[in-house]
């Protein structure tokens, strides 16, 4: 017996001495590596934490402020304690945070094989959505992008969903009272969007603004999508345990959002039959019809359409309550934007068309302002696929031009919120709601990407931007005068995979 128990502890000794070796030699061969390349670490958040009480308090506040929903918040005091470019190490890994436009486009462009996302979301997203474009690299990121592409040509938005979507514009103005009394846009716009988005998507709009009585289905699905997001965000965050976030509500909510689309892709392939039986063209490209006759794997099918609902509904929705959040508290701008639009009603007779809309140039400033306070993706999480460098940041001040060495596993976290608050770029006043200031201003690249940037830019922004910039305009033409009716002047975040207003958009609208 204690010879077996002799050999158990050699092999155990053997084992651990192997072990240790091993993560000796990584160390080492990274440290080399880096040497080699000139590169160096930024600030870390834990050195510089031991080194004040002061330091120490301002961590420690800035990591209370996520639990009460300031996480953008606290991410732009943090670049500023430490620079445009910090670090945070853990065990066997380290977590970088950067705002340097340099970095961003290795990261999102230039070096953009080194850097997936599949490790960190598929885990989260993947009981909700499923395995899709959101959550994938490689083949199948690839394959999916590919199958979406065509949805979101300039002709499938111009020509073809412009005028679907005027139709969704008009039930949803007879939603709003016309006799002064308080109304939360908030809901109203994420209804217009699953209207929207539905019919883009699946060729059949779920009626969710139909002047008669909801659909059970449209409304179940709504609860069950806004409550699977808030769950799926805080996925991310947390061990990939799912006893972490065993929320019943949340896998009834999984269910509920899969059978809704499963309802929609059984209707898209008794459409497709029909079409192919009587040798019919379809008049433009439907998301679920092209996949119905791809395959007919069900699950697929669903995943590949969630994947694109989810942030195709979000980009327009939480976009527009945003919007008429700061326009509500900015009278004068509601005024001088609602002027412009007049003017080119005035100008130029019969239904707006997507060049017309893209011809207001006070318009875009006022999107452009709202999606630079506000944007609704704050933060955006890579992991590196291989070990790589990032070119600039690196040095004891966060402001070095050193480069940085970034270990196999290591991720980058970017900001867009803080991004959009460099002084630098935006000027002195950046957390002032003003749309002037875009009057002239030219971004420096990779400075302000309201939309992502490199081979994985949102494919809908085209379809957000015009579906924002067209329902601002009907309501600016319909409603001379707006007026807050929130006791909460300052916005007030509430996180679910994007980050969108905690009290809505409460306003009064005084009809023209």
């Amino acid at each position: 017996m204690s010879i077996y128990l002799d050999i158990l502890a050699a092999a155990s000794a053997a084992l651990g001495f192997w072990f240790a070796y091993s993560l000796i030699s990584r160390h080492y061969a990274h440290r080399q590596a880096a040497r080699n390349h000139g590169c160096r670490s930024p600030p870390s958040i834990v050195q510089r934490r031991s080194l004040s009480a002061l330091s120490l308090r301002m961590v420690s506040q800035i990591f209370a402020s996520r639990d009460q929903n300031q996480r953008n918040k606290s991410m732009v005091q943090l670049f500023a304690g430490y620079g445009n470019t910090m670090q945070s190490c853990g065990w066997g890994s380290t977590s970088f945070y950067t705002i340097e436009p340099k970095n961003l486009q290795a990261i999102f462009s230039t070096d953009f094989a080194s850097w997936g996302v599949e490790p960190m979301r598929l885990f989260a997203f993947e009981p909700f959505v499923g395995k899709g474009i959101m959550c994938t690299d490689g083949k199948f990121w690839e394959h999916s992008r590919a199958l979406i592409k065509p949805t979101f040509t300039r002709t499938q938005i111009a020509d073809l969903h412009l005028s679907a979507y005027a139709t969704h514009v008009r039930k949803f103005l007879d939603f709003i009272p016309r006799n002064k009394s308080t109304v939360d846009l908030q809901p109203l716009f994420s209804r217009l969007a699953l209207d929207s988005s539905t019919q883009f998507l699946f060729g059949e709009s779920v009626g969710s603004l139909a002047p008669n009585e909801v659909s059970h289905e449209a409304n179940a699905f709504l609860g069950a999508y806004t409550y699977g997001q808030y769950i799926v965000g805080k996925r991310l965050h947390l061990p990939k345990w799912n006893f972490l976030t065993w929320d019943q509500r949340f896998w009834d909510s999984c269910r509920i959002a899969h059978d809704f689309v499963d309802q929609h892709i059984a209707r898209a392939q008794r459409v497709v039959k029909d079409q192919k039986a009587v040798k019919k063209a379809p008049e433009r490209y439907i998301l679920a019809h092209e996949l119905v006759e791809q395959t007919t794997d069900l699950n697929n099918i669903r995943n590949q359409l969630l994947n694109v609902f989810l942030p195709a509904h979000e980009a327009s929705a939480v976009a527009l309550t945003n919007v008429f959040f700061h326009l509500a508290r900015h009278p004068r701008i509601y005024q001088k934007l609602r002027e412009e639009i007049l003017r080119a009603a005035e100008d130029q007779q019969g239904e707006w068309t997507f060049e017309r809309l893209k011809s207001l140039k006070y318009l875009h400033h006022v999107i452009n302002e709202t999606f630079r306070l506000n944007p609704a993706i704050g933060t955006n999480t890579r992991i590196a696929l291989r070990d790589t460098i990032l070119p600039t940041g690196g040095g004891p001040t966060g402001f070095g031009n050193s480069r940085i060495f970034v270990k196999k596993n290591d991720t980058v976290t970017v900001s867009f919120y803080a991004l959009h608050r460099r002084h630098d770029v935006f000027g002195e006043d950046v957390h002032v709601f003003r749309p002037e200031r875009w009057d002239g201003l030219r971004p420096p690249p990779w400075s302000y990407l309201t939309f992502g940037g490199g081979p994985r830019v949102c494919p809908g922004q085209n379809l957000a931007l015009t579906e924002v910039a067209y329902t601002i305009v009907k309501m600016l033409q319909t409603f001379k005068s707006i007026e807050n009716r929130d006791p909460v002047i300052d916005f007030v975040e509430v996180y679910k995979i994007t980050t969108s207003s905690r009290n809505g958009a409460k306003v009064s609208l005084l009809p023209a």
